[in-house]
């Protein structure tokens, strides 16, 4: 009798300790949740991405590292490959971001010349900026039509066409329509032949934008190989795998075998992003 009496008061002691820690835990991990989509909201909206978008990659940088863990070593009854995962998870919203924000700034950035052409024939032609800033973005492609649009939004609520400029600036800083951006600004401001600067950046633009291209081709042999490199390491390890299969079956058997494994993928993906690093250069 005295066995179970003690048996369930420390079932009630753990309860509460367990109640006590979640309880201490969950509005740190609250705070921390909305921290973090507070961050990636103002990272995202670079690329006017939803509110909704944030929160699922939020979701996915908490919720997916547990459930790999939980899967994978239920699949492989290997804590390094489960670990290993559940790192990498918790990184790929990250890479997701980087890559949603980069891919709209790349087309940004080759809109830009395409844009000084449309305000300087829009100016020429007698229009405002308020009408030139409607034609680009009613009549251009996105991302541009759309970063447009947000600027005559701004003016029709009310804000200075300098101001929505300003904070269209400011939100993107890519370099190219800081230079707008700014050209603009300081025409509205002070005063100039905004229309004869457009085609002058324009021109300016094209040529940087041809020199981006002889560098892109010239590099392309290097890009090529970075990719090989990345590959090389699973080509050998098939290849070994079929003159001596025990051999690489260690490497997935065996907890030091998963330790090698892991450490041997980091430091080829460490390589080809270091690589990928130096062959970007900026024009």
């Amino acid at each position: 009798m005295l066995v179970m009496v003690a048996v369930a008061l420390a079932g009630v002691a753990a309860a509460a300790g367990l109640y006590a820690l979640f309880d201490m835990l969950i509005p740190q991990i609250s705070a921390r949740f909305s921290a973090e989509e507070l961050e990636i909201s103002a990272t995202i909206e670079q690329a006017s991405a939803s509110a909704s978008t944030a929160r699922q990659l939020v979701y996915l940088k908490f919720i997916g590292p547990v459930i790999a863990l939980i899967g994978l070593y239920w699949i492989s009854n290997s804590p390094v490959f489960a670990l290993a995962l559940a790192a990498a998870t918790y990184f790929v919203p990250d890479v997701v971001i980087q890559r949603i924000v980069r891919q709209r700034r790349d087309h940004l950035e080759a809109q830009a010349s395409d844009v000084m052409l449309a305000l300087s024939s829009s100016l020429k032609s007698g229009l405002t900026i308020e009408q030139a800033v409607d034609d680009i973005a009613n009549n251009m492609q996105a991302p541009a039509a759309e970063e447009f649009s947000l600027i005559r939004q701004r003016i029709d609520a009310g804000q200075l066409p300098s101001e929505a400029f300003k904070a269209a600036e400011q939100r993107l800083q890519i370099p190219r329509l800081t230079l707008i951006f700014q050209t603009i600004v300081v025409s509205l401001e002070r005063g100039g032949r905004l229309a004869s600067l457009m085609s002058r950046l324009a021109e300016a633009t094209r040529e940087i934008e041809r020199v981006e291209e002889r560098v892109k081709t010239e590099t392309a042999g290097l890009r090529m190989s970075s990719n090989i490199m990345l590959a090389m390491p699973i080509l050998i390890c098939g290849l070994l795998y079929l003159v001596e299969p025990n051999q690489v079956l260690l490497l997935f058997n065996n907890f030091v075998g998963n330790i090698v494994l892991v450490i041997a993928i980091a430091l080829d993906i460490g390589a080809y992003f270091i690589m990928k690093r130096i062959i970007d250069l900026d024009v």
